[in-house]
């Protein structure tokens, strides 16, 4: 019987997830239609005003929304603290007020956030 470590059975998945996708990206780019026209440049904001075409949206994007993946991820980390808090079998006054000073940091960001929300979001 063959048997695979663990390390061994990894990289024989990843090499073979690697040469599908590959395989999906190259079938992809090859049978896609390749027809650009204005309106497939354009992009969709969901109700505000259009401005530049899609192409040049990509870094935009990325700098447009950062402030609301950083709020994102701040809430993120801030609900795995408390839940990983809230399994610890000793509530200590350290834990707590180690506890007491993360939530201070995080609301404190997060209001320095939604003020300077117009300034970081355009």
């Amino acid at each position: 019987m063959f048997t695979l470590s663990g390390s061994q059975a990894f990289w024989i998945f990843t090499g073979i997830e690697l040469g599908f996708l590959s395989v999906a990206i190259l079938a992809a780019r090859l049978i896609s239609p390749k027809k650009p026209n204005k309106t497939k440049t354009t992009i969709y904001e969901c109700g505000n005003t259009l401005f530049g075409e899609a192409r040049s949206f990509r870094l935009l994007g990325i700098t447009r929304y950062f402030g609301y993946a950083v709020a994102f991820f701040a809430l993120d980390a801030f609900a795995w603290m408390i839940i990983t808090s809230a399994i610890s079998i000793s509530f200590t006054l350290e834990t707590v007020s180690i506890l007491v000073m993360y939530s201070f940091i995080i609301a404190l960001g997060l209001a320095y956030f939604l003020v300077e929300r117009k300034n970081l979001v355009r």
